[in-house]
Parts: structure tokens; sequence; C-alpha cells
């Protein structure tokens, strides 16, 4: 997995990171891999307009998919 940096994070936004980190029982990496996920998922969904119909179906089909495969365990 790729590293990832990111600076000059607001201390409000880190702050309520580590609170949904600590209520959740994961790890800052995991909590931060799943709010990118989400917001990808929110992201692309308003974003379908720009994609090509093949496209759409395409990645609508992959997140489909993804929502369909069992959380695995925590590595």
């Amino acid at each position: 997995m790729t590293d990832l940096l990111i600076r000059d994070l607001d201390s409000i936004l880190t702050e309520r990171i580590q609170r949904l980190s600590a209520a959740r029982g994961w790890s800052i990496d995991e909590t931060i891999s799943r709010l990118i996920e989400h917001g990808l998922f929110a992201m692309e969904a308003e974003v379908r307009g720009g994609f090509s119909d093949p496209e759409v179906d395409a990645l609508a089909d992959a997140i489909a998919a993804l929502r369909a495969v069992p959380q695995g365990a925590s590595f």
C-alpha cells in the first residue's frame, strides 16, 4: 500500500478523525482509509455526468461488487 502524507491538516479535523478512530476501535490508518473510500464513493456519485455511459456502468458495477464483499479481518 502506498504511504500518503497530508501536511497542515486542520487541528479540528485531526481531532474528529481521532475521535472516530477511538469510537470505532480502528487504527488511524484504517480510519483515514475508510474516510477516503467513503468520500470517493460520494464524490464519484456527484461526477457521474462526467463519464460516458459504459464508464458509469462499469464504475457502478465495481462499487456494488465492493459493497457486497464481506469485511475481512484487519491486518
